[in-house]
């Protein structure tokens, strides 16, 4: 099994070189170091001082789309990728401010189970992910409207491997940098309305002397509290790619765009929040296209 991925594996990359370059050297250069969709409910409105614990469970499976928003077919076959992955995120709000907003850190340690399949030769991968700090957040409250910034660096703690396929490394190999601004309004009625909106600018991979294109990502989430402790809403995420891949200085000419919707419930359990999500993803350019489901904790330390 292990030597006809192989070979089924230098089909895929020779293909994708060919007809899907962008894509091709971006997904060799690893995972994606934020889980899209992960925020939703309340993402603007951070805590009051304390200490929290946020607990994710990730579940995606989708398949290789090109520049045209169609299946990446190789001599194997189409390029599935399979990836379950848990992380662990430790928010700490304290009670100092600064321009008027309560500050506050973060840090995200993923794990990741990740397996490419090609026609019926398929390849695991298993270990830490992208560790991920924010060590400046600042948060303003309004009764009806919640903000924070914040910046979010991604360092290259997880496994990586030139060798490996498309897909089916866990960590990304180069550091990247995130400032984000997330927003909750609450127009009344139980309505609430969320959007948390990132620009991710990336450095080389030092492997490869690929440089991936910077990304403006959006997660976002209507919802209604239906009922004391439930909430239900429908949300998901859009990824833009704004500049190209690079290899070597030398632009790839492509750019990835993915748009993703699907319903969404929160059940208030005392202080601790359960959420669960499901994001179906209706348009994928130069990435891959599928199914992602969330679950997610919060609770007070």
């Amino acid at each position: 099994m292990r030597t006809s991925f192989k070979q089924a594996a230098a089909g895929l990359v020779a293909a994708a070189t060919l007809v899907y370059a962008g894509t091709a050297a971006q997904a060799v250069e690893g995972a994606v170091q934020y889980p899209h969709g992960a925020e939703g409910f309340y993402a603007g409105a951070l805590p009051p001082p304390g200490t929290y614990f946020l607990g994710y469970g990730i579940r995606y499976d989708g398949t290789l789309q090109n520049a045209s928003g169609n299946d990446v077919v190789t001599p194997g076959g189409t390029v599935d990728l399979e990836v379950n992955a848990i992380a662990a995120r430790v928010v700490h709000m304290t009670d100092k401010t600064l321009f008027g907003g309560q500050y506050g850190v973060h840090a995200i340690v993923p794990v990741f189970r990740n397996t490419v399949s090609i026609g019926g030769a398929s390849n695991t991968n298993t270990g830490l992910g992208d560790i991920t700090v924010n060590p400046f957040i600042l948060a303003w409250h309004r009764p009806d409207l919640h903000t924070a910034v914040g910046l979010d660096i991604n360092i290259p703690t997880g496994k990586y491997s030139t060798t490996r396929p498309l897909g089916n490394n866990i960590g990304a190999n180069y550091w990247s940098f995130e400032p984000l601004l997330a927003v909750t309004w609450l127009p009344g009625d139980g309505w609430e309305v969320n959007g948390k909106f990132m620009y991710n600018t990336k450095l080389e991979n030092p492997d490869t002397n690929v440089r991936s294109g910077d990304e403006i990502h959006v997660d976002y989430t209507i919802g209604k509290t239906v009922a004391e402790n439930l909430t239900l809403g429908v949300g998901g995420y859009w990824v833009h790619q704004v500049t190209d891949d690079e290899l070597n200085g030398v632009s790839l000419n492509n750019k990835a765009r993915v748009f993703a919707i699907g319903p969404q419930v929160k059940y208030q359990a005392g202080a601790t929040s359960l959420i669960a999500k499901w994001h179906h993803e209706v348009e994928s350019k130069s990435a891959f296209q599928g199914d992602r489901v969330i679950l997610k904790v919060v609770t007070p330390f």
